[in-house]
C-alpha cells in the first residue's frame, strides 16, 4: 500500500500539518551537528493481541544531549510513531516546548522552544513518550509469525533497524556517526521472553489489572556506545539449548534440533575473530535469533545477531552449500562485532568499512576454521568475478554520496559488499599479511567506540608500514596506502590491462576503463595498480605481491624481457581487481599450454583466463574465437572451480541470444556440450562419495546447470531420484534434490507440481523448502504457473514476502515463466496494489526480474508496453523505466554479438569444414586461425601448437 503521510501531535495530540512554506529550511535530510546524544534510556512494551487484532507497542524515551551550538530547535529522526508527550529539562528546570511537527519526506521530528532555546555547551534531557503500530515490512519493531507442531500460529516482535529503521521504534539521532551508551528495558507477557543487547540484570513483574494478563520487564545492562542501528530487541516464545556459555541460539521449540550445526562452530568462529584482531569480543554473550520472516540475511546487531531461518538452521536433508552458507552468514556477522559495531562507519557513504571486512572475513576466516573447502578459490568466483560482472557498468564508488533513506538502502549492493571485499583482498596481498592484520589491530584497538571514516583505516596502515622502516615505501616506492586505495574506492569501475608481446625484448602494459554494454567514453580515470606476473620459463604463481606499478598518472610503459620464448600471465591468482587482456599471439600460446596441461597454470588463473575472455569479448575487446577455443581445454580440467566461471559466462550469453531462434540454439548446444562434461566429472567424483566439500556444492550447481539444458544424463537422473520420492517416499540426496525437484515438475501433472507445493509449506528444512519453492516454477504449463503467480493475491498466501525475490528470479528463468509473470503485470497490476504485501514494492521487484529476463522481440515489446500505462503511479513509472534500461543495454549486446556468434557458429569461409558437434567447432576454428597466424607472421613455432587436435 502506500505510504501514509506522518501525521506529529503536540502535547494535546492534536495532529498538525506536514512543513509548511516557512518550514521548508527544514527540510534537509541529514540532522544538524548542533545537538548531539550523550545516552540513551528506552522503554519499550508490546501488546500482542491476534484476538482483538492488537499488534502495537509503547515507549519511552530519555534522550540526554549535549548542545555544541544554541538553538531554538531540537531536530531527531521519526517516522511512523505518535508522539504523546514532549519534555525538555536542563537539570531540574522545564524548557518549554512550542509546537512539534515533522518534514515527513526526510523523517524529520523538529522540536520547538521557547526562546532562548537550548544553549551552547550545556546538557539537557529530552523525554519522549510515544506509541506505534508492530510493522508488517521486515523494517522497525516489526511481528512475524510461525506455526507450532499442534499448527498454531505464534507471534513474535523484533527489530530491524538498519540503515534507517531505529527512527520506526523511537525518536531518536539515527545517523550511525551518533554513537552513545543505550540502557533498554522491555516488558513483554510472562510467558514470553525478550532479548536485547545485552544480558539482564534485573525483572521486575508488574501487578496486572483484574482480568487482565501479567507483564513482566526486563531491564538490560548498558551498552558499550553503539550507533542506533546496531540496536536490537525481540519479544517472542522463543527458547535455546545452547551448551556456550558466550553464545546462545534462540529458534522457536519445534526447531531447537537444528541449531546443533552451528552451535558446534559459532564458538570456533568467534574464537577466530580475537585471534586474529588480538582483541576480546566486548561483551559477556552475543545471542543469535533465528526470526520466520526477515528481509535481509541476517543483521549484526551488537550482542543479538537477527538472522533469516535459512541462514542459521540447519537439518539432515540440508544442502552442502547451504552449510557453507550458514556458516560463512554466521562468520560474516560475528566479523561484524569488530568491524562494524566496535568501530563503526561515521556515515553511510562509508558503510563499506562495515561491509567490506565482513565479507572478506566470510571467507578469510571459515577458511581457517575449515581449510578442506578451498572457501579462498571459492572467493574468486562468488565474490570477485561477480563483482567484475557488476561493475562492469561503472555504477557507483566503493565510497558512495547518498542523501535520503532510499540512496542509502540501494548501496548495499555487490559494489559495497563483493568489491569492496576484493579491494581489500588486493591491498592484504600488496602489502602482506602481517602488516594487513598489524594494521587491522591498531585501527579497532585506536578507534574502538568510536565512528571512522577511511582515512582513519589507511593512517593505520601507512603508520604501520613506516613503524616496520619500510623507508623506501613499499607501494610502488611512491604512494601512501591512501593514496592507492583512495583510487579504487573513490572512483566508480575498474580497468582492464592491455598486455603486448609483440616485442622480443619487452612487454608492453597500458591501462584504461573497461565498460561493457554501455558507450565507450574517453575517460580519463586511472588506477594505481600493482601488477604481478610470471611467464612460461619462470612458472611462478606464489609470489602476489606486485612487482611492477602503474600509476593513476600514466597510460602504460614497458618493461624489460629477458626471455620472449612462451606466454605470460598477469594478475597471480586474481589478486588484482581488474581484468587482463593480451595481444593475439599471448591468448594463443596461452590456450596452446592448457590443451597440454592445464595444471602448469594455477586453477585461479586458469578460471580468470575464462572469465576475462568471455566478459572482454562481450566488451568487444576481443574476438569470440579466443574464449569459445579456450574452453575447448576443458575436457582435461578435473577441478571444479574453472567450471564456474565456465557456468557464469555462458548461463548468461544463453539466455540473450534467446533472441535469434537459430544462433541461438548453437549457443544452446554449445553451452549443453560442456554442461554434460561438468556434470559428468562431478557426478563421477559424488558417486565415489570422495567426501570432499567442493564436489558437493558442485554437484548441487552443475546437476542444475545440465538439467536446465536437458542433459540427457542429468535429467534420466533427476528424474529417477524424483520419481522415487513420488512413488515409495524415497528421501532424495540434499545435494540433487533441488534439479529432481525441478526435473520432476518440468515434467509431470498438476497433481505432482501439488505435491511439491505440499512438501513446501509442510517441511521443516529451510533447505527443502528453498528447493521445492525453485522448482514450482519448473513447470512448463502456463495455466499451473499463472495459479501459482495468483497466490501473492490470496491474503492466506503461505509464500512469505521475504521470499518473493527467489520465486520472481525462478520465474523469470525460463521463456514460459517470463510469460506468465508478463500477463500477471498486463492485467493485476492494480488489483495487485489493493490485494498483494507491499503491492507497489512487489510489483517493482517483479518487473526488476522480467526487465533482466526478456530477450526476444515479443518479450521486450510487451513490458516496454506496461512501462507506458498511463494509469501508473509516478512511483511505479519512475521504478519501471530505471528496470527498464537493463533491456536497452542487454538489447544492445545482442545487436553486438549476434552478428559475430553466427558467423562463428555458421562459418561461411570455405577453409573451414561444417563442425560435427560444438566442441569440434572450436578445435577447428583454431586450427584455421593459428595456421593463418603461423603462415602470416611466422611468429610461433608450429610444433609448439601441435598439441592442439
Amino acid at each position: 500500500m502506500l505510504k501514509l503521510l506522518l501525521l506529529i501531535v503536540c502535547y494535546s495530540c492534536v495532529f498538525a500539518q506536514d512543513a509548511t512554506t516557512g518550514r521548508e529550511k527544514m527540510d534537509v535530510f541529514r540532522l544538524p551537528n548542533n545537538t548531539e546524544p550523550i545516552s540513551y534510556t528506552l522503554d519499550v512494551q508490546t501488546f500482542i493481541d491476534p484476538q482483538n487484532n492488537q499488534f502495537t507497542f509503547t515507549g519511552n524515551v530519555i534522550i540526554t544531549i549535549r548542545v555544541k551550538i544554541s538553538t531554538e530547535e531540537l531536530i531527531l529522526n521519526v517516522d511512523d510513531l505518535k508522539i504523546n508527550l514532549i519534555e525538555v529539562t536542563d537539570s531540574s528546570t522545564e524548557v518549554e516546548v512550542i509546537e512539534n511537527y515533522v518534514v515527513v519526506k526526510n523523517e524529520q521530528l523538529i522540536i520547538r522552544l521557547k526562546a532562548p532555546g537550548l544553549i551552547a555547551d550545556r546538557v539537557y534531557v529530552v523525554k519522549i513518550a510515544y506509541s506505534g503500530e508492530l510493522r508488517n515490512d521486515m523494517t522497525g519493531f516489526y511481528k512475524s509469525w510461525y506455526k507450532d507442531e499442534e499448527n498454531k500460529v505464534k507471534w513474535l516482535a523484533v527489530t530491524q533497524f538498519e540503515p534507517t529503521y531505529a527512527r520506526r521504534a523511537f525518536p531518536c539521532y539515527d545517523e550511525p556517526a551518533f554513537k552513545t551508551p543505550f540502557k533498554i528495558s522491555v516488558t513483554r507477557l510472562e510467558k514470553q521472553i525478550s532479548l536485547s543487547n545485552m544480558p539482564i540484570v534485573e525483572q521486575t513483574t508488574k501487578q496486572p489489572l483484574q482480568g487482565k494478563p501479567k507483564y513482566v520487564c526486563d531491564q538490560y545492562q548498558t551498552t558499550e556506545p553503539i550507533s542506533t542501528y546496531l540496536v536490537a530487541f525481540s519479544v517472542s516464545e522463543f527458547v535455546n539449548t545452547t551448551k556456550d556459555q558466550r553464545i546462545y541460539i534462540y529458534t522457536h521449540e519445534d526447531y531447537i534440533d537444528q541449531v546443533t550445526y552451528i552451535e558446534e562452530k559459532a564458538s570456533k568462529l568467534l574464537n577466530l575473530m580475537e585471534i586474529y584482531t588480538n582483541i576480546p569480543y566486548t561483551y559477556s554473550k552475543i545471542g543469535l535469533l533465528a526470526v520466520p520472516d526477515f528481509s535481509f540475511g541476517a543483521m549484526e546487531n551488537w550482542g543479538l545477531n537477527t538472522y533469516r531461518e535459512k541462514y542459521l538452521l540447519v537439518t539432515n536433508k540440508s544442502t552442502e552449500k547451504d552449510k557453507e552458507t550458514v556458516i560463512t552468514t554466521v562468520q560474516h556477522e560475528l566479523s561484524h562485532q569488530w568491524f562494524g559495531d566496535l568501530v563503526t562507519c561515521s556515515s553511510w557513504n562509508y558503510v563499506w568499512l562495515n561491509e567490506a571486512f565482513a565479507t572478506l572475513f566470510e571467507y578469510f576466516a571459515v577458511d581457517v576454521a575449515e581449510p578442506d573447502w578451498r572457501m579462498g578459490d571459492l572467493f574468486v568466483i562468488e565474490q570477485h568475478q561477480e563483482a567484475l560482472a557488476y561493475d562492469h557498468r561503472p555504477r557507483h564508488p566503493i565510497t558512495a554520496t547518498v542523501n535520503d533513506p532510499t540512496e542509502i538502502q540501494d548501496i548495499f549492493d555487490i559494489i559495497t559488499y563483493n568489491k569492496g571485499a576484493s579491494v581489500l583482498r588486493m591491498l592484504k596481498h600488496a602489502l602482506n599479511d602481517d602488516i594487513f592484520r598489524t594494521s587491522l589491530t591498531l585501527y579497532l584497538d585506536t578507534y574502538k567506540y568510536k565512528a571512522a571514516e577511511p582515512k582513519k583505516l589507511w593512517n593505520s596502515f601507512d603508520n604501520v608500514i613506516f613503524d616496520a622502516n619500510y623507508k623506501s615505501g613499499i607501494l610502488g616506492n611512491t604512494i601512501t596506502v591512501e593514496e592507492f586505495m583512495r583510487s579504487w574506492t573513490d572512483q566508480a569501475g575498474y580497468p582492464v590491462i592491455t598486455i603486448d608481446t609483440s616485442s622480443p625484448n619487452s612487454i608492453g602494459i597500458s591501462q584504461k576503463q573497461y565498460y561493457v554494454d554501455v558507450p565507450k567514453l574517453n575517460s580519463s580515470t586511472l588506477w594505481h595498480i600493482g601488477l604481478t606476473y610470471t611467464t612460461y620459463s619462470e612458472n611462478q604463481f606464489n609470489n602476489l605481491q606486485p612487482t611492477v606499478w602503474l600509476n593513476n598518472t600514466e597510460t602504460g610503459f614497458r618493461i624489460p624481457r629477458l626471455n620472449n620464448e612462451g606466454w605470460v600471465i598477469f594478475n597471480l591468482q586474481s589478486t588484482g581487481f581488474y581484468r587482463v587482456n593480451y595481444n593475439l599471439k599471448n591468448w594463443l600460446l596461452l590456450i596452446a599450454q592448457l590443451k597440454l596441461d592445464p595444471k602448469t597454470i594455477h586453477v585461479l588463473n586458469r578460471a580468470q583466463l575464462i572469465d576475462d575472455s568471455f566478459n572482454l569479448a562481450r566488451a568487444g575487446e576481443l574476438s569470440h574465437f579466443v574464449p569459445f577455443t579456450l574452453v575447448s581445454y576443458l575436457q582435461k580440467e578435473d577441478d571444479f572451480i574453472p567450471w564456474y566461471s565456465v557456468l557464469n559466462s555462458l548461463s548468461y550469453i544463453v539466455e540473450r541470444l534467446r533472441r535469434c531462434p537459430h544462433t541461438g540454439a548453437n549457443v544452446k548446444d554449445f553451452a549443453k556440450t560442456y554442461a554434460e562434461i561438468a556434470y559428468k566429472k562431478v557426478s563421477d567424483q559424488y558417486e565415489k562419495n570422495d567426501g570432499k566439500h567442493l564436489t558437493k556444492t558442485s554437484m548441487q550447481a552443475f546437476s542444475n546447470w545440465a538439467c536446465k539444458l536437458d542433459v540427457e544424463s542429468c535429467v534420466n537422473s533427476a528424474s529417477k531420484y524424483f520419481n522415487a520420492w513420488e512413488q515409495n517416499g524415497t528421501e532424495i540426496p540434499p545435494d540433487v534434490k533441488e534439479a529432481a525437484l525441478c526435473s520432476g515438475v518440468k515434467n509431470g501433472t498438476t497433481e505432482t507440481w501439488n505435491k511439491v507445493f505440499t512438501l513446501f509449506k509442510k517441511t521443516s528444512s529451510t533447505s527443502e523448502r528453498q528447493a521445492s519453492l525453485l522448482a514450482l516454477a519448473c513447470s512448463t504449463n502456463s495455466i499451473i504457473l499463472s495459479k501459482y503467480l495468483n497466490l501473492l493475491l490470496d491474503g492466506s498466501c503461505p509464500i512469505r514476502p521475504q521470499d518473493y525475490k527467489t520465486m520472481f528470479k525462478s520465474l523469470t528463468s525460463t521463456p514460459i515463466g517470463i510469460n506468465v509473470t508478463t500477463e500477471f503485470l498486463q492485467n493485476k497490476i492494480n488489483e495487485s496494489l489493493s490485494s498483494m504485501w507491499e503491492g507497489e514494492k512487489t510489483i517493482m521487484l517483479m518487473y526488476s526480474y522480467l526487465a533482466s529476463s526478456v530477450a526476444t522481440v515479443k518479450e521486450i515489446n510487451e513490458i516496454n508496453a506496461i512501462r507506458r500505462f498511463t494509469y501508473l503511479s509516478p512511483t511505479l513509472k519512475e521504478s519501471f523505466d530505471d528496470s527498464y534500461k537493463e533491456v536497452e543495454l542487454n538489447s544492445a549486446y545482442f545487436e553486438r554479438s549476434h552478428p559475430l556468434l553466427h558467423e562463428w557458429f555458421d562459418p561461411s569461409s570455405p577453409t573451414t569444414i561444417a563442425p560435427s558437434s560444438a566442441v569440434s567447432n572450436s578445435y577447428q576454428f583454431f586450427n584455421v586461425i593459428v595456421v593463418s597466424l603461423i603462415f602470416v607472421t611466422t611468429l610461433v613455432n608450429i610444433n609448439y601448437f601441435n598439441v592442439i587436435p
